[in-house]
């Protein structure tokens, strides 16, 4: 019994110093044999060691797990001054084997069981011994052997190996001696094991064989060699991957991810086709990479993120009320900009509300940028509302602005003009002018200076009627002292009567 723990420490020892390829033999059985030295240990202390063997079946319900069933015989002897015994033993038990490791040079195991022993004392002449002889005990017992072993394979389907058990008895009489101990015997024995199915095809049960795995490359061991949650056996012939690469087509998403997350095509890093790979799509992007057109405006995923550098996800992408895809492809406007043509009118706005031209700022070239014309509801579609900007500094002569004769009241035709002026005053609110009234030279100069005076006071109180501010504008009267025309002519004249505007600021 001493010698047990030493056995184990034995076994433990020759586990971890074992570091070969490991094998599966799940559901795999065979025959054996045994054959050995068997020492008694009993109240007899001088023991001999004596011959033993065994016939066993094994199988191998899991990888590392087997059960075992045997028969044997062996013969039993020990001496010690007038003391002897010897027994012929038969041993029937059925024996749990674990093979911590499985290997394909040396396994280790251990083992333990239980069984029935026949044995029957004797002494040197060969005759029973006294209880024996009186029938004192029973020759059959109850005994449980546990122990050690490795096994060495030397073919395919054949094993070599040696263990070493310890067996205890449930009898006191295995030597014909009553004492309170129970009697064991040691055994070393000599192993020969043949499968008779060989081990499993395939080990990992991935659907690629052991041999094909071998050539491959692949962990016949690891359904999934690669960890991308596809088994080997799926993608060598169902899905085509390459099972030692996770991302066999280079899209930064897994081939298990494409194939049972993302529906992807494992093999086309750019599934729908439309300029990104799948996994910029799913992770960068958030995209669909299964549609090319995942906000659905006419523009490709690819085009853009790499072309436009619009939002993929936004069908509108600057808000101005227009599909990226109709900017790029029918109206050629910039999807990054509500306002392309800088006119104050977002561009949808120009093509669905105004039908105005979103790449021009002045579609109707009047002098008048369409936004502003909106503003102040004027026509951006027609050029006759429009009143050119005055630049600071510049002098105009508003033609069609007359005055009954010799009088201050505007002509009706005179208050259209000045509703121009007007406009472009209320568009320009920073803007101050200066009101200049001038005359011909018919009548006295005093005259003259006062009605020009009056006339450029009823212009401006025109414009002050339609809102703009009186503070902005001044006034002045030369009367004919600047003519621009001949006044000894009735053309002469006429242009001499006029109203001049001077941008002040």
């Amino acid at each position: 019994m001493k010698q047990l723990p030493y056995i184990f420490i034995a076994a433990v020892a020759i586990i971890l110093t074992s570091n070969l390829c490991a094998q599966d033999f799940t559901n795999a059985f065979g025959i054996g044999s045994s054959i050995g030295i068997a020492i008694p240990r009993t109240d007899i202390e001088y023991s001999t060691e004596t011959p033993i063997g065994r016939l066993f079946l094994r199988y191998y319900p899991a990888r590392n797990f087997a059960i075992e069933g045997s028969v044997g015989a062996g013969y039993l002897e020990a001496e010690n001054n007038n003391l002897y015994f010897n027994s012929y033993v038969y041993p029937v038990d059925l024996r749990f084997i674990f093979e911590p490791i499985k290997q394909s040079k040396i396994s280790p195991y251990i083992y333990g069981g239980a069984g029935l022993l026949f044995f029957n004392p004797k002494d040197s002449l060969d005759n029973p011994l006294r209880f024996n002889a009186r029938g004192d005990y029973k020759k059959i017992t109850s005994y449980f052997p546990i122990g050690v072993g490795i096994s060495y394979p030397v073919s395919k389907n054949t094993e070599f190996g040696i263990s070493g058990s310890y067996n205890l008895t449930s009898t006191n009489y295995l030597e014909d001696i009553k004492t309170s101990s129970k009697d064991a015997f040691w055994s070393v024995t000599l192993n020969f094991f043949a499968y008779l199915r060989v081990e499993n095809p395939d080990l990992d049960g991935d659907g690629l064989l052991n041999d094909d795995e071998k050539k491959i490359g692949t962990d016949p061991l690891n359904p999934d060699t690669d960890g991308d949650g596809l088994r080997d056996g799926e993608e060598v012939y169902t899905y085509k991957t390459d099972p030692l690469n996770k991302d066999t087509d280079g899209d930064d998403l897994t081939d298990g991810e494409e194939v049972l997350t993302y529906k992807t095509n494992p093999l086309n890093k750019d599934t729908d086709g439309d300029g990104l790979m799948d996994g910029q799509e799913v992770k960068k992007y958030r995209t669909d990479p299964l549609n090319p057109d995942t906000d659905g405006d006419k523009l490709t995923d690819g085009d853009e993120v790499i072309t436009y550098l619009t939002d993929p996800l936004r069908i509108d992408t600057d808000g101005d009320g227009l599909m990226d895809g109709d900017e790029v492809l029918t109206y050629k406007t910039d999807p990054l900009n509500i306002d392309t043509d800088k006119d104050d009118l977002t561009d949808g706005n120009e093509v669905t509300t105004h039908k105005t031209n979103p790449l021009i700022a002045d579609t109707d070239n009047g002098g008048v940028p369409d936004g502003k014309e909106v503003q102040i509801a004027l026509n951006p579609l027609d050029p006759s509302d429009d009143v050119p900007i005055i630049n600071v500094g510049e002098r105009i002569i508003l033609e069609g602005v007359n005055f009954e004769t010799n009088k201050t009241e505007l002509l009706p035709y005179a208050k259209q003009i000045l509703d121009q002026v007007a406009t472009s005053l209320l568009m320009n609110p920073t803007a101050e002018v200066a009101i200049h009234g001038h005359t011909d030279n018919v009548g006295g100069a005093k005259y003259n200076m006062q009605l020009s005076l009056g006339r450029a006071e009823a212009v401006k109180a025109y414009l002050v009627s339609k809102g703009v501010s009186a503070g902005r504008i001044t006034t002045k009267g030369f009367g004919f002292t600047k003519p621009i025309a001949d006044n000894s002519t009735a053309e002469g004249r006429a242009k001499n009567r006029r109203i001049e505007f001077v941008r002040l600021k």
